[in-house]
């Protein structure tokens, strides 16, 4: 826009010194300053009909505040010698934040025909960030005038995926008794010890006094001449529900945005923190796109990385959801010891009450997330 604002004062000067001075050359010079946009123009259009452009990227996972390679490959057809190729990439923000929107420039030879921009996407949120683009412009070699490249030359293309793993801060937790010994309805079953759970066996030993009669393997003890027992399952429920309130009323305050940048942050942190203690956990979450409510078994730390990739492009809705009841209208299990349910405006409720309020910045979110103890 500059270069040709500063081509019209150049042609408007032209014009004024020809006419003050009768002078033929500046008149021959202003024609030719008015018809050289139009031919530039022509230049671009075999340009924008044979390039063809897509994006990679080499790095999928990154932590927030880092920057991630980009490459984006150009496919060009003799493109005017310093002629320019501006490129958007837009993000999409999980829970309802706004697109994020990054211009890539880069000059081009006409020489070269396959093109690689080395780029950098600053990762300022967390999540899976869906990684598109948005628009390309191809300018001149005088960056005077510009073409769009139609989009049906990428919008085909999928969407690259970002994950932006969020800062996770140590949290005091305290898993109780309760919680510890908790066996509950669970698909997972104990490999450490048994329980009294008749759908899976735990192992075959030998008889020792105080067993069950029923626990004996009759065939297997007619078969080895021994007396050996079946021992039962213990099911490794989850003591603790971790629920996901995304409800949300219509509001767009720059305080949201910086709360939804903290609210993976804090789940996280909560969830990581209870892993190390050696406390199972389910993170429950109503999923708008699916209109079903969902879950995912978080029990070792790799648990963690994982259901952060689950949650994918969360969205905040603006009807309420009682989560617990929709849960357990799809789950028909025991419930858990401790309910713990983290809504939109950062409070941390436990069993219904209020345990922590956190604010929206992410370094006085670490210091809060360590500042109390959390009781499971």
């Amino acid at each position: 826009m500059k270069r040709l604002i500063t081509y019209l004062i150049v042609i408007a000067a032209t014009i004024y010194t020809a006419i003050l001075y009768h002078s033929t050359s500046f008149l021959m010079l202003f024609y030719v300053e008015l018809v050289l946009p139009a031919f530039l123009l022509l230049t671009l259009l075999p340009t924008v009909r044979q390039m063809r452009v897509r994006m990679e990227l080499p790095i999928p996972v990154v932590e927030q505040g880092q920057k991630v390679p980009v490459l984006l490959h150009l496919r060009t057809g003799g493109f005017p010698v310093g002629g320019k190729v501006a490129i958007m990439v837009k993000g999409k923000l999980p829970i309802g934040q706004k697109a994020e929107k990054t211009w890539f420039y880069t000059q081009l030879a006409g020489s070269k025909k396959d093109v690689k921009i080395k780029a950098e996407y600053q990762a300022r949120s967390v999540g899976n960030i869906r990684m598109e683009l948005g628009q390309v412009w191809c300018y001149d070699f005088l960056g005077l005038v510009a073409l769009p490249l139609p989009a049906r030359y990428w919008k085909e293309l999928e969407p690259e995926t970002l994950l932006v793993l969020p800062r996770i801060s140590e949290v005091p937790v305290m898993v109780s008794r309760q919680s510890r010994d908790f066996a509950g309805e669970s698909e997972e079953h104990s490999k450490k010890r048994g329980g009294d759970d008749p759908s899976e066996v735990f192992q075959i030993r030998d008889y020792q006094p105080g067993d069950k009669m029923r626990s004996i393997h009759w065939k297997l003890s007619a078969k080895t001449e021994e007396m050996m027992v079946r021992e039962q399952s213990l099911p490794l429920g989850c003591p603790v529900e971790f629920y996901l309130d995304l409800y949300q009323p219509v509001s767009h305050h720059r305080k949201d945005e910086m709360g939804k940048n903290s609210y993976l942050q804090i789940i996280a942190s909560i969830s990581h923190s209870m892993v190390v203690e050696g406390c199972r956990h389910h993170v429950i979450w109503f999923d708008s796109r699916t209109a079903d409510i969902r879950r995912y078994r978080v029990e070792t730390e790799e648990n963690v990385y994982e259901m952060l990739f689950q949650l994918g492009q969360l969205k905040s809705y603006h009807d309420k959801k009682d989560l617990q009841d929709l849960y357990r209208q799809k789950y028909h299990e025991t419930p858990g010891i401790t309910r713990l349910e983290l809504t939109m405006e950062l409070q941390l409720k436990r069993n219904g009450e209020v345990e922590a309020r956190y604010s929206g910045d992410v370094s006085d979110v670490e210091r809060q997330l360590g500042a109390k103890e959390l009781v499971v």
